[in-house]
């Protein structure tokens, strides 16, 4: 068994705002007050295709708008 080690002390957990982050695992990290965890190895979900597709239905709208008008 491993013992966490601390990060450094700027570093605060996004869900309760303590600073009470331990690395679990080479990627992973966990706070103790909350639970929260977060794998540094899965890359984040990307936001830009929520974006296109906002987007493209303004766009469409627009269109639809335009024809009818």
């Amino acid at each position: 068994m491993t013992v966490p080690t601390l990060t450094p002390p700027s570093v605060q957990c996004p869900e309760c705002g303590v600073h009470s982050i331990v690395e679990y695992k080479p990627t992973v990290y966990h706070c103790l007050k909350c639970g929260f965890e977060k794998d540094l190895s899965i890359p984040p979900e990307s936001n830009e295709s929520g974006l296109g597709s906002a987007i493209m239905g303004f766009v469409g709208f627009g269109l639809v708008l335009l024809i009818l008008l």
